[in-house]
């Protein structure tokens, strides 16, 4: 039974009052976010499924969740929906499968190992971390939630969204028990859904550009991202316009620009390489793609989890521990026996109970915009040899498709060790000379 516990806020009794004593029955969605900007909510979910975790981790707020290397074999480590006898059977034989699996694969040699135990720690050389591709997002999980109070808007649309209704229901009414009646009452009121099948109309193109050989491509890019840079530079550091700029640097503006971003940047000016935007194409795992929007720094939008269910043919990851060894097939016949059994849940019941058997292997296509200074704090993490291989060898890709469109704006989406002390510590890998000649050579 999931419940949201340590429930705390600054600034709701204010607001309450404020509502209360000017009588105010509807309120547009600008000024309910403006009343609420700075009210501060914290609370924990505790006992919610990763499909409902990774809803709410898309709204960008700051979300903490409990690491899956603590997800254990039992009926209390997952969450079905409501089916018939029959359904219900099969669903529970599918999930114990794939737990029972996640659990045969990643077990840990006999031994007392302290840490976080390393690959040669475990039986069949699989760790945890790719034991976990298996598991549905029927699993449980917790999150720690901390947001301002107009995020309180977004969420009610997505507690309100008629996709997921029933799928929050536990959620909402435990959430509304620590809010004012009020304002809840003026939440409800402005909550909007999407029209997903005219977006996918908008970004059809793109997304059809993106597969499982193509997974991370360059979409677009404004034209020189050098000039684009320097002229945010120049219009902080110059008297005169920058168009007039231009104009005296003549044929050499790029040239002058690049020199000009060197500098500035060199002083630790990092806000200036928000000038610069790209946006990608990506395909990942929904392992991945939770890690993708946990960072909370870029603008992405996904396909419709829906088609997850729908396409039977797309390729699911296969973690390269696991094709090595001797659970490849049963992985992937498990993988096949979901498949088809979603699809018979999304045609009898419905979306909102389909989505639980999307397993974490499965593939999502998004479309990424972000700007240099983001990159450069993602990159930089992600391409750790610490990061995981996934996002590591994606993030590889996009680092180097971003390097031929600026070395220099670039120059800091690496791990700290290239150039100059690891910052992971006592965990560090210990592969810096190997890191430096693949990046600076």
């Amino acid at each position: 039974m999931m419940k949201i516990s340590n429930f705390e806020e600054t600034g709701l009794a204010k607001v309450e009052s404020w509502i209360k004593d000017n009588n105010i029955k509807t309120l547009n969605i600008d000024t309910l976010k403006e009343a609420l900007k700075v009210v501060n909510i914290s609370f924990i979910a505790e006992g919610i499924n990763r499909v409902q975790s990774t809803l709410l981790c898309e709204l960008k707020d700051s979300y903490v969740q409990q690491s899956q290397r603590y997800v254990t074999m039992g009926e209390e480590s997952y969450s079905l929906p409501k089916l018939s006898s029959a359904d219900s059977r099969q669903a529970k034989e599918l999930t114990d499968r794939a737990f029972k699996l996640y659990e045969k694969i990643s077990e840990l040699k006999e031994g007392d190992f302290k840490g976080r135990p390393k690959k040669e720690h475990y039986k069949y050389e699989i760790p945890i971390e790719d034991g976990r591709y298996i598991l549905p997002l029927s699993a449980k999980t917790n999150i720690s939630v901390a947001m301002t109070g107009n995020k309180l808007c977004e969420l009610f649309a997505l507690l309100y969204d008629t996709r997921y209704f029933k799928l929050f229901e536990g959620f909402r009414a435990e959430l509304i028990k620590y809010l004012p009646d009020v304002l809840v009452k003026l939440l409800e009121d402005n909550h909007n859904t999407n029209n997903i099948k005219l977006m996918e109309l908008l970004y059809k193109d793109d997304m059809d550009r993106i597969s499982s050989a193509d997974n991370m491509i360059l979409l677009n890019a404004f034209d020189n991202l050098e000039l684009k840079v320097g002229l945010g530079a120049i219009t902080s550091t110059s008297a005169i316009t920058p168009s007039k700029k231009l104009e005296l640097w003549g044929e050499e503006a790029t040239d002058k620009a690049k020199g000009l971003v060197q500098r500035v940047l060199g002083y630790g000016h990092e806000s200036i390489a928000e000038q610069a935007r790209t946006t990608f194409g990506m395909m990942c795992s929904m392992v991945t793609y939770h890690q993708q929007i946990r960072h909370r720094l870029p603008e992405n939008h996904r396909e419709d989890l829906t088609n997850l269910i729908l396409d039977t043919k797309r390729e699911v990851v296969i973690p390269p521990s696991i094709k090595k060894s001797a659970f490849c097939q049963e992985y992937l016949n498990l993988v096949n026996e979901f498949k088809e059994f979603r699809l018979y849940i999304l045609k009898e019941y419905g979306e909102e109970k389909a989505l639980a058997f999307i397993l974490n292997c499965d593939q999502i296509k998004l479309i990424i915009s972000t700007n240099v200074r983001i990159d450069n704090t993602m990159l930089a993490e992600r391409i750790c040899m610490n990061a995981q291989w996934e996002i590591r060898k994606l993030s590889t890709k996009k680092l180097r498709v971003l390097r031929e469109l600026s070395e220099i704006l670039y120059e800091n989406s690496l791990p700290s060790c290239i150039h100059g002390k690891c910052k992971e510590g006592k965990l560090t890998c210990g592969k810096q000379l190997e890191m430096r000649k693949k990046f600076l050579s």
